[in-house]
């Protein structure tokens, strides 16, 4: 069992509270330009940090008017908690600055 097989399976949880209302958009899957619905959830996290947190949970294709009824569900203000997998987790930054590193295959 590899790494990768023991993190499959498991679940991360977040509390967040949402800065807008829930958004239903469409959103490309892959590069021959097919879309499915998706549910985007902008919030910030319910630590001391407030750190911002954008959540989306996908449809299947056809599915835009269950995507638009679930969207409005969700608004301002409202605490929620996120289940994810470990292994979907994204990382973004905003850089204040960037430094490369020299290695071997550098020309000088």
């Amino acid at each position: 069992m590899t790494a990768t097989d023991a993190l499959a399976d498991t679940d991360l949880q977040y509390t967040v509270v949402l800065t807008h209302d829930g958004e239903a958009r469409q959103k490309q899957i892959d590069r021959d330009g097919q879309f499915v619905p998706v549910i985007v959830l902008e919030a910030e996290s319910d630590t001391a940090l407030h750190m911002p947190v954008r959540i989306t949970q996908y449809f299947p294709p056809g599915h835009m008017e269950q995507a638009e009824a679930a969207a409005r569900h969700y608004r301002k203000g409202q605490r929620l908690t996120v289940q994810t997998p470990v292994l979907s987790q994204r990382l973004a930054l905003v850089a204040t600055h960037i430094h490369t590193h020299k290695n071997e295959t550098e020309p000088e």
